[in-house]
């Protein structure tokens, strides 16, 4: 016999077992680990009415082996790997966690912003190798900068990007804004972000930084043309999906000259080939898909999980469903 709330990971993963600790107690919880032979997995999920999982690639055939299926809740903001039209029409809703990841995405995003400005990988590296100041202050790329009173350019005001407005407040920036969706006055003045076009948004920042879902209008959004329109001088920074940069163009736009340096947390390919060039550049700082990952982000995916599967289970509209602009 299966439970009506499933959390479909490892049994021994360390975001299971604080699955376990986190779990309501008038919830009926088990897990599944995806490790299981498909069997005994298929056996554990015929009674699941709300799953809750990380990214990983789900099927509609396998959806359709779980027939009391209401919501598919997503520890992750992204769900580009999911056909999410075709789970809907067999009445299973499929609910994000962006508002979870918000906090640890942004302060990752203005983190990339600082280790460039300040070149903190070269100087790390000279500490701890005896070249002192030489790697962070040589070269083409050895100048240090400050965020203060630059102009940031954020692509995409959603919960991550408005968390990352908010913070850099404290850096008494010019944040520009430029998102598909309309924000009231009110919200921007409280922000103290203005819109503007994408293409002003690219040839005024100082700092580009992009949050945004990945979908065919947001995949290779950033490439050869708008690499050129920004300023030689400024930072690409991508803490939202690998493909919604254009890599090789990228690799391009920093070899050229184009744009000045870039702060990477995701690839086209994850994780990325040793050989990827963008491993190798004095001006590029790069993380692995890291910005998600602080310990308070999982426990808040958690609970709203949790929360949000009651909803569902007690008749209720699940929170936060994801919105297709396909």
């Amino acid at each position: 016999m299966g439970h009506r709330v499933i959390y479909f990971g490892e049994a021994a993963g360390a975001r299971t077992k604080r699955a376990v600790e986190l779990a309501p107690a008038d919830l009926d919880f088990g897990i599944v680990d995806p490790t299981d032979p498909p069997n005994k997995q298929i056996e554990q999920l015929q009674d699941v009415e709300a799953l809750i999982t990380n990214g990983l690639l789900w099927t509609v055939e396998q959806f359709e082996q779980m027939p009391n299926l209401k919501l598919l809740q997503l520890m992750s903001a992204g769900f580009n790997t999911l056909d999410v039209p075709s789970i809907r029409e067999m009445g299973i809703e499929v609910a994000n966690n962006s508002p979870a990841i918000s906090n640890s995405v942004a302060e990752h995003a203005i983190s990339l912003m600082l280790m460039t400005y300040k070149r903190l990988e070269q100087g790390i590296s000279g500490v701890k190798d005896g070249t002192w100041q030489e790697p962070a202050k040589s070269g083409p790329n050895g100048r240090l900068y400050e965020l203060a009173e630059r102009t940031v350019g954020i692509v995409g005001l959603g919960h991550i990007g408005s968390k990352v407005a908010k913070r850099l407040q404290g850096f008494e920036t010019d944040t520009l804004f430029h998102d598909v969706l309309e924000f009231d006055a009110d919200y921007q003045r409280e922000l103290k972000a203005r819109h503007v076009s994408f293409d002003e948004l690219l040839e005024r920042s100082d700092i580009v930084t992009v949050h945004v879902p990945l979908n065919s209008q947001t995949r290779g959004m950033f490439s050869t043309r708008e690499f050129k329109a920004m300023k030689n001088s400024a930072v690409f920074i991508n803490t939202c999906r690998g493909p919604v940069q254009d890599e090789a163009a990228l690799v391009n736009a920093l070899q050229d000259g184009d744009i000045a340096a870039a702060g990477i947390d995701v690839f086209e390919v994850e994780p990325t080939p040793l050989d990827n060039p963008l491993l190798h550049m004095d001006n590029v700082v790069v993380t692995p898909h890291l910005a998600g990952s602080t310990q308070e982000r999982i426990d808040r995916a958690l609970q709203f999980s949790f929360e949000n599967a009651r909803r569902v289970l007690n008749g209720e509209k699940a929170q936060n469903a994801v919105q297709i602009q396909d």
